[in-house]
C-alpha cells in the first residue's frame, strides 16, 4: 500500500513538473483575446485610487498613475495583489514564496501567459504588487509594445523622467514606468514599477 501511494504522488509530481515545463516553454505564443484598451492605451495614465486603497476591478479619480489595462481590469503598480489577481483570474503559474533579500517581507510571482506579476508583502502587511513585466508583443501599452521603435515613446509619453543608456523611464505618483532597450533602438522590455 506504501508502494502504492509512493508511485501515485511521484506520477502527480511528474505530471505537474511537465506542465509547469510546457507552460514555461519559450516558444512564440499568439494571444486569441488582445487586451481592451481603456483611456487610449494599456499604459496610458489613469485616474484611480491611491495605490494602497485600490481594487482592480472598480478604479476611481484622485490622482493619475501609470497602470497596465490587461481585458478590462486595471492593474497599478502598489495595489492590493489579492485584488488584481482574483479580478484576473485563472491562468498563471505561481512561483513559491520566499524571502526577500532587499527588504523585510516575502515575495512571490504571478506568471500569466503575456505579463508577469511580481508580488511583496513588505514589513509583513498586505501583499501588494511591486511591478508588472511585459512579456507579449501582442499587449499594447498606451501605442508602444515590445519591439517598437525607442524614439517613438517620446512620442507618446513625452520627455521621460530620466533617460539611461538602457532606455527611457516616466515616473507619477508613485508609479513608474520604463521602457528598456538592449540595442537602444527598440523596446526590448517594458516594466511598470511601485516606487
Amino acid at each position: 500500500m506504501n508502494k502504492t501511494i509512493k508511485k501515485t504522488a511521484a506520477l502527480i509530481l511528474a505530471a505537474s513538473v511537465m506542465t509547469a515545463f510546457a507552460a514555461c516553454s519559450s516558444k512564440p505564443q499568439e494571444s486569441n483575446a488582445a487586451p481592451q484598451l481603456i483611456s487610449g492605451g494599456t499604459a496610458a495614465t489613469v485616474a484611480s485610487k491611491a495605490p494602497d486603497k485600490q481594487e482592480a476591478s472598480a478604479p476611481a479619480a484622485t490622482g493619475d498613475v501609470y497602470s497596465f489595462t490587461y481585458k478590462g481590469v486595471v492593474v497599478t503598480p502598489g495595489m492590493d495583489a489579492e485584488a488584481a489577481i482574483k479580478a484576473l483570474g485563472e491562468g498563471y503559474i505561481k512561483s513559491p514564496e520566499i524571502d526577500s533579500c532587499a527588504f523585510n517581507g516575502k515575495e512571490t510571482s504571478y506568471d500569466y501567459k503575456d505579463f508577469v506579476l511580481f508580488v511583496d508583502n513588505r514589513d509583513g502587511g498586505k501583499y501588494k504588487i511591486n511591478t508588472i513585466d511585459i512579456k507579449a508583443a501582442t499587449v499594447d501599452c498606451g501605442g508602444i509594445k515590445l519591439g517598437s521603435p525607442i524614439e517613438d515613446v517620446k512620442k507618446v509619453y513625452g520627455n521621460p523622467s530620466s533617460e539611461e543608456v538602457y532606455g527611457l523611464c516616466y515616473e507619477k505618483n508613485g508609479t513608474q514606468v520604463q521602457f528598456v532597450s538592449v540595442d537602444e533602438k527598440t523596446v526590448s522590455s517594458i516594466l511598470f514599477k511601485m516606487i
